[in-house]
């Protein structure tokens, strides 16, 4: 990559003005301008560009804002393998960020062209403002602040070192050092730390002891969830009581028959009162009859009482005559209306009696069909589900022989790859060597004649030239044989992995894993149907078949018959048997009365016959007291008329009056019947609302769903647990073999960057050399006329220039990797002398043969002997 222009608007000090800085060339490229003109808030820009996002608004990007506020604006032009590109970002005020292509078409946009820039500066870039770029008044190779923005400088410029020397060691391939070794290590170490402590045991927070801890808790709310499952059970068997209860008690046939008998007997109460006082407005004037009657005969002279008594006797006698046989009449068809009622009340009960039977029977007969039915489906539900069961462990056999995995196969596929391409390395380092002889002499190798012919080495080899001495020819042996060492690591994981996928090859662990990963879905499948043709288990189907069966014995063979019209004739003949009982108790207390009143007349028609006797014996002339009768007849006749009249009424009433107790009684009961009907239905609603209280609150908690869970969850933690204790036992093995095997590899490690660092620090300490420190990856002491001193006690100068050397040495070493990375100095070697200075400047260029370094500086007479090429900013308003 190189920068090609550089260009910011409304951006800190060019606030209102845009910036533009062009023909930056391959080399060295110098602009030199006075102090505050704005060379670092071009460097800041730069830095800006690459490492902050467009949506940031954090400190850095915030002190890019001018004082006069708006949005800053940065943008670069990069000459890539691929092309020219620009790459532009504004903050703050509607962000946003975009990649152009050198005809100015949009390639990538805000989050899209950070990706890009990402990519981009994952291949070269990643931290150059720490390893490449030098910040005004830097000193050494990185920050020397506690504050978060250094840590993060050193961090990520430790970083890129790091990605650096792995690249380049050949040792990183072996995993014995460098940036895979450290990353390996790192995680290792990050998850050892994650999960126990120094004396390996479980860390407080980590994910060990919190699965430990979790499955405690776990384990305690189980209890909890058990304990509330049993009352739920409880309380559903509770509520299907009520259910049933309630049910009886709204039936609504039973709930019509019982209004019906407590109207009837309001009826009856009803008219039982109204004859009562029927009654006794009858007597009352049968009383009012009789007192005239006897204030008329008072009257009466004394002479006219023999021939009243003549005549009340006689009227009597045959008034008590013909009322007893009118009486007797009366019974004898009151008797025959008796025993009709009977026979029909017999008759009626003995039908509903039978309609009972019959209903019970229907009944009965109806719960062996629904039995008969549920042992099909029970049956039918238990096929299917020993059928699934027999699929599962035939698919669960198949699988079991089937051990590929998609991290398997990624690992055979990565073997393969570095196989073919170590394969490709080995073939590019052959060393061709052919002799073309013209006399006799021959070249020999290893004591054989060596013919005309090419030959191809892979090694060391040293040919005796008979006369002239002996050649050795070196292709690079170590090398090789690193590679070859790699190849064989790289078969041997394709070996193992594919020994472990039991497959022979990769077309074969292919076909294993698919055929795995589609009986991974059928057994999914398959056990889904499972769980939903027996939810509770095939043991738990098969008893449910079992009591079913049993269930549906009894009854088998009774007819079906229609239970709504066996209810619906029951419940008319039950109305009749009320019918015929009430006419059979009305005939008998008929037949009562008009008993009692034939004995009441018997006796008065005797007793009128002896008055009879004794009044004609006292009135003597029966002519006189004719004509003595006949004026008084004419006076007491209607008396005596109306007298009958009440009396007849009162007997009337009296033989028909229905009993009043009885009647109120029967009232009572039925009242109290309807009464107690209601308050149990009210009792059963309310402990029924109780109980779905009770059941919803635990329902709506899902108790059976969260005590499954909880299981569940209880058993993957303790086994997790478990995992993770052997995982922490492994890693501390691991992190002990890693770091044994880092610390023998640690000197190829640092050969490429002490390779590169050898001539550009002899330009200025001739025979001087370098040490690194293992942990940061950069020079700790300065080793001169065989005296090591560490760069603490160095000069400022001294260290400044180290500094820059070192960059240089690294960006010499991103330049071999094929991917080129601009060093930017902004304001440096401040510090060092005029014959230093020029020393400097001599190894800028020797690194700037095939290197772009851009010097911004405010130093322009100390910069003129640097040379290379002078660039200008031009300024426009906005």
């Amino acid at each position: 990559m190189k920068i090609r222009a550089i260009e910011v608007s409304n951006l800190r000090r060019f606030g209102g003005r845009r910036a533009r800085i062009e023909g930056i060339g391959d080399g060295i490229t110098v602009l030199s301008e006075p102090n505050e003109f704005g060379k670092s808030t071009l460097f800041d820009a730069l830095h800006a560009l690459f490492f902050e996002r467009h949506r940031s608004s954090k400190a850095p990007v915030k002190s890019l804002q001018p004082h006069s506020g708006g949005a800053p604006e940065a943008a670069v032009e990069l000459d890539l393998p691929s092309g020219r590109f620009r790459l532009e970002k504004r903050w703050l005020t509607r962000p946003t960020a975009r990649v152009l292509d050198a005809s100015g078409r949009l390639i990538a946009q805000d989050d899209e062209a950070e990706a890009w820039i990402d990519r981009l500066t994952g291949q070269g870039l990643a931290g150059p403002s720490g390893l490449l770029w030098v910040r005004q008044g830097l000193l050494g190779l990185e920050p020397e602040g506690a504050s978060a923005a250094d840590k993060h400088e050193r961090e990520r410029g430790l970083s890129a070192r790091r990605d650096l020397l792995s690249s380049v060691a050949g040792e990183i391939e072996l995993m014995t050092g460098g940036r895979r070794m450290d990353l390996v290590l790192a995680r290792v170490s990050e998850a050892l730390s994650r999960l126990a402590t120094a004396t390996l045991r479980p860390k407080a927070g980590g994910d060990w002891a919190r699965a430990a801890d979790e499955a405690a808790g776990l384990a305690s709310r189980r209890a909890e969830l058990e304990a509330k499952a049993a009352r739920l059970d409880e309380d559903l068997r509770a509520r299907a009581r009520l259910q049933r209860d309630i049910a009886t008690l709204s039936d609504p046939e039973t709930r019509r028959k019982t209004d019906l008998a407590v109207i009837e007997a309001e009826r009856a109460f009803k008219a039982a009162e109204a004859h009562a006082r029927q009654i006794a407005e009858a007597e009352s004037t049968l009383r009012l009859a009789q007192l005239t009657a006897a204030q008329g005969s008072s009257a009466i002279a004394k002479h006219d009482e023999l021939a009243a008594r003549l005549g009340l006797a006689e009227q009597s006698a045959q008034h008590s005559q013909a009322t007893l046989t009118q009486i007797g009449t009366e019974l004898a068809a009151a008797r025959t209306t008796e025993a009709l009622a009977a026979e029909r009340h017999d008759a009626t009960a003995a039908v509903a009696r039978d309609l009972s039977l019959r209903i019970d029977s229907a009944r009965r007969a109806l719960l062996a069909v629904a039995a008969r039915d549920k042992v099909a489906g029970l049956a039918a539900r238990l096929a299917r589900a020993e059928d699934l069961r027999r699929q599962i462990e035939s698919l669960s056999a198949d699988r079991s022989g089937l051990a590929a995995t998609p991290k398997l196969i990624a690992a055979a596929e990565a073997a393969i790859a570095a196989r073919d391409r170590l394969l490709a390395q080995l073939e590019a380092q052959l060393v061709s060597v052919s002799f073309a002889y013209s006399g006799t002499a021959r070249a020999r190798l290893g004591g054989q004649d060596v013919a005309a012919a090419p030959i191809h080495l892979r090694a060391l080899a040293q040919f005796d030239l008979p006369g002239i001495g002996r050649l050795t020819v070196d292709p690079g042996a170590a090398t090789a044989g690193d590679t070859q060492a790699a190849l064989r690591d790289a078969e041997v994981r394709l070996t193992a992995a594919l020994t472990a996928c039991g497959a022979a090859d990769i077309t074969a662990a292919r076909q294993a894993l698919v055929e795995a990963q589609r009986l991974d879905t059928a057994l999914s499948n398959a056990r889904a149907l499972l769980t939903e043709v027996a939810p509770e288990g095939i043991e738990a189907l098969t008893l449910a078949l079992s009591q079913a069966r049993n269930a549906a014995l009894g009854d088998a063979e009774a007819p079906v018959e229609d239970l709504t019209q066996l209810e619906a004739a029951l419940a008319r003949a039950r109305e009749g048997e009320v019918s015929a009982q009430a006419d059979r108790q009305a005939a008998q207390a008929r037949a009562a009365a008009l008993a009692e009143r034939r004995a009441a007349a018997q006796a008065t028609a005797e007793g009128a016959a002896r008055g009879l006797q004794t009044a004609q014996q006292e009135a003597g002339d029966p002519v006189d007291l004719a004509a003595k009768l006949l004026h008084l007849r004419a006076a007491q006749t209607t008396l005596a008329r109306n007298e009958q009249t009440a009396q007849q009424s009162l007997a009337l009433m009296q033989l028909t009056a229905p009993d009043l107790a009885t009647t109120t009684a029967a009232l009572t009961r039925m009242q109290s019947i309807q009464t107690q009907r209601q308050n149990d239905l009210e009792r059963l609603t309310r402990d029924l609302a109780g109980i779905n209280g009770s059941i919803g609150a635990l329902a709506d908690e899902g108790i059976e769903e969260m005590l499954d869970e909880v299981r569940g969850r209880e058993a993957m933690l303790l086994a997790r647990a478990a995992r993770y204790s052997a995982e922490v036992q492994a890693l501390a093995r691991l992190r002990m073999a890693l770091e044994t095997a880092r610390r023998a590899a640690r000197e190829t490690y640092f050969g490429p960057v002490l390779r590169e660092l050898a001539p550009l620090i002899s330009i200025l300490h001739p025979g001087a050399s370098l040490q690194l420190d293992d942990d940061s990856l950069l020079p700790t002491a300065l080793t001169r006329d065989g005296l090591s001193e560490d760069l603490d006690i160095l000069s400022g100068g001294t260290r400044e220039q180290i500094a820059i050397l070192t960059r240089l040495a690294f960006a010499r070493l991103f330049a071999k990797g094929g991917q080129a990375v601009p060093v930017i100095l902004d304001d440096a070697l401040v510090h060092s002398d005029d014959d230093r200075i020029e020393a400097m400047f001599t190894a800028l260029h020797r690194v700037a043969q095939d290197q772009q370094i851009i010097v911004l500086t405010c130093r322009q007479r100390a910069f003129a002997p640097l040379g290379g090429d002078r660039v200008h900013a031009t300024i426009e308003q906005l």
